[in-house]
């Protein structure tokens, strides 16, 4: 039994379609490796992540600004540390589950008001502090405090804001994320919620970006807060109602002013506070909702099955369905990509695998384009020319010698000669070289007549041993000159062969155009009897028909 039955056999053009798309495929996983694309597939990110956003945000946190409002009426930024100090004991009469400070106080001031913010911090006892590599609070402050966490930001290669480290190493020690350092401490079961956090290979949190920063989260002002206490000590009304806005709140303090805080783009908005990202690292936590990247041997695989898919789309030998397919499979990824992320919060590449698609396809066409024109090529030069010779054939050579004659019949003043040459003797040559070399014999003719023909004019194999020249412009003198040419070149020609070297020669007939010829079959009719009469006439000479 053969072992590649026909039925299973790739055949060429399978053959070579398969070998675009495993071609393309390679370049595809190069790019992917990489990452030169990685820009493309973040916008592709961000508009799957406009998407997703719901607007919701867990009730618990909030966020007091220290924003230009705030700026204009206490002062230039730092404060004196009393106002710190202020606004702790107003959220702990206020009944704040937590203050997580994205502030780090890491320079002494006046040290009555340093320890008076100190003892504000170990009172509340339910005090954050940010730190960074190599910066972090004063020691007074870092006593009384529950705990801190690193406020540092990893955005991508394009600046924008999608994932956070959760853990860094300062000087040895892990330090977790600031939102992650309150969540370690002040809730139940933190360590399981943890474990079940996705990271990427680097040990980032791909943050889930609720909203906007205006439209999420509660906002307070930290000048609002801190006024609104100092009223409610003097038993006036306030413009909030601390206890209520505030009671079981995990309040996040950082700084929103106008050149103040780390403005960084995120997927939703161009500017974003650094604060915030605590607040959505926090909220992403509490509400379980997490980005998870597929990894590479998923993505190697998406991009496989595409692989195979392709291979099976381009063995459609219609271009209409073959590009209908393309375009459905690239549409049904690009769907299944986008609610996988909206839904199950999976990221799955999408540029990559749509270059695959297209790619594949496009180069396909090309190559498949450039086949069917060779291919064409060749059916062309099969209809038209003589196998032995590549001169045309008489069919063709017919079709262009009316047309050429239904011109000079239009334009009075055009010439137009016709030659009629036969090889001499060549049923000789046949009988005493063999066939072979009598193949060998026209083929050399034929290159010799070609070589001695101007680039207007038109050879081609009549039959046989004979041979038919148009020569438009030409009239009877110049056609008998170009006869006269060849067959000197022709006579001229020695032949190698293991019985002895030989030459040939060749007779021509020659005949001009006239006004009252009636179709091309009189011209040649013509031409042939003046070859007629130079064959009988002693050979290996130009005969000019008469008139």
């Amino acid at each position: 039994m053969s072992p590649n039955p026909k039925g299973f056999a790739l055949q060429g053009p399978d053959r070579f379609r398969l070998l675009i798309t495993v071609a393309i495929l390679a370049a595809v996983l190069f790019f992917q490796h990489f990452h030169i694309l990685d820009r493309f597939e973040y916008v592709t990110y961000d508009l799957r992540m406009i998407l997703k956003s719901d607007g919701n945000t867990d009730k618990r946190i909030c966020v007091i600004e220290i924003s230009d409002e705030s700026i204009a009426a206490i002062g230039r930024w730092p404060w004196d540390r009393a106002w710190h100090s202020a606004l702790l004991k107003a959220l702990k009469e206020a009944g704040a589950k937590a203050v997580i400070f994205d502030v780090i106080f890491s320079e002494p001031s006046d040290p009555e008001k340093d320890a008076g913010l100190a003892q504000a911090i170990a009172e509340s006892g339910n005090v954050y502090l940010a730190e960074a590599d190599g910066l972090e609070s004063l020691p007074e402050f870092r006593a009384g405090m529950k705990g801190s966490g690193h406020i540092h930001l990893n955005p991508d290669k394009d600046g924008v804001m999608r994932r956070i480290p959760l853990f860094m190493d300062f000087g040895g020690k892990k330090i977790p994320q600031l939102s992650l350092a309150y969540f370690l401490k002040g809730e139940i079961a933190a360590q399981e919620t943890i474990s079940r956090i996705p990271l990427d290979i680097h040990g980032n949190l791909l943050i889930f970006w609720a909203g906007r920063w205006k439209e999420t989260f509660k906002h307070y002002s930290f000048l609002d807060v801190v006024a609104s206490y100092a009223l409610t000590q003097k038993g006036s009304p306030s413009p909030l109602d601390l206890k209520k806005e505030f009671a079981g709140k995990i309040c996040f303090v950082g700084t929103t002013a106008t050149g103040l805080f780390d403005i960084r783009p995120t997927p939703l908005e161009p500017s974003y506070p650094a604060v915030g990202v605590n607040l959505t690292v926090l909220n992403n936590i509490f509400s379980g909702h997490f980005i998870r990247e597929a990894g590479a041997v998923e993505n190697l695989l998406i991009l496989f099955c595409i692989a195979g898919l392709l291979s099976l789309i381009l063995h459609q030998q219609s271009f209409f369905r073959g590009a209908l397919w393309t375009l459905l499979l690239a549409l049904f990824y690009t769907i299944t990509a986008t609610v996988l992320f909206i839904v199950f919060g999976l990221w799955i590449s999408l540029v990559y695998p749509l270059l695959l698609i297209f790619g594949t396809y496009f180069f396909a066409t090309i190559i498949n384009q450039i086949t069917v024109t060779v291919e064409r090529a060749k059916l062309y030069k099969m209809a038209t020319r003589d196998t032995l010779t590549s001169l045309y054939n008489i069919g063709h050579f017919k079709l262009l010698f009316k047309a050429e004659m239904a011109t000079v019949a239009m334009r009075r003043e055009k010439k137009l000669s016709l030659l009629m040459a036969d090889v001499d003797n060549f049923k000789k040559t046949n009988d005493t070289y063999g066939h072979l070399t009598g193949d060998v014999v026209l083929r050399e003719v034929a290159n010799t007549v070609k070589a001695n023909c101007r680039a207007l004019d038109v050879a081609a194999r009549y039959g046989g041993e004979e041979f038919i020249l148009m020569l438009p412009g030409a009239d009877e003198e110049m056609a008998f000159k170009i006869a006269e040419k060849i067959r000197k070149s022709v006579e001229q020609k020695i032949f190698s062969h293991e019985k002895g070297d030989f030459s040939t020669t060749i007779s021509i007939g020659v005949t001009e155009v006239r006004a009252q010829d009636g179709d091309e079959d009189s011209v040649i009719g013509r031409a042939d009897q003046a070859l007629y009469e130079a064959k009988h006439s002693g050979k290996n000479r130009v005969m000019i028909a008469k008139k």
